[in-house]
């Protein structure tokens, strides 16, 4: 099955396209990692004697923990906050550009940032940090992207 199929069957086979029975696909989930925390778990190590770099591990650790994005076919989820839980959303479709990099370190694990550039007006800028497979996730967005600014008839213009 396509995961960018956004509408259910019975309404594609009578030619019913309305946005209100498009269904929201999930494409690919996922967590930052711990990797992103392994500076501040050296410096708890080092320091273990007093307490708090061992509380401001832990703090980094559950905040690690609970940071998840899931990519749909038709949004960007954004999930953080270890009590008090917040969601950011992305709609795909004001994506204008996206790119890779990471740190050496990073790259020696297989993960590494994809940063999109948006016109959504309360985040701009969006990263995504420390992931696993960076380019393949940023693949999976951009194919993402694409399906659904044809599927809405979105054209992006610079000016």
């Amino acid at each position: 099955m396509d995961p960018f199929d956004t509408l259910p069957q019975a309404a594609a086979s009578h030619g019913q396209a309305h946005a209100s029975t498009r269904e929201t696909k999930l494409i690919w989930a996922d967590t930052e990692g711990q990797l992103a925390n392994t500076g501040w778990f050296i410096v708890a190590i080092l320091f273990c004697w007093t307490v708090i770099p061992v509380l401001w591990a832990i703090y980094r650790y559950l905040k690690v923990a609970n940071h998840r994005y899931e990519l749909t076919n038709q949004r960007l989820l954004e999930y953080s906050g270890i009590i008090v839980k917040h969601v950011e959303t992305l709609e795909l479709y004001r994506v204008k550009d996206i790119a890779v990099s990471g740190t050496l370190f990073q790259a020696l694990f297989g993960r590494g940032r994809v940063i999109l550039q948006t016109t959504d007006a309360s985040t701009p800028t969006v990263r995504i940090s420390a992931i696993a497979s960076p380019q393949h996730v940023s693949q999976l967005i951009r194919d993402a992207v694409e399906h659904c600014r044809v599927a809405r008839d979105v054209r992006a213009f610079d000016y």
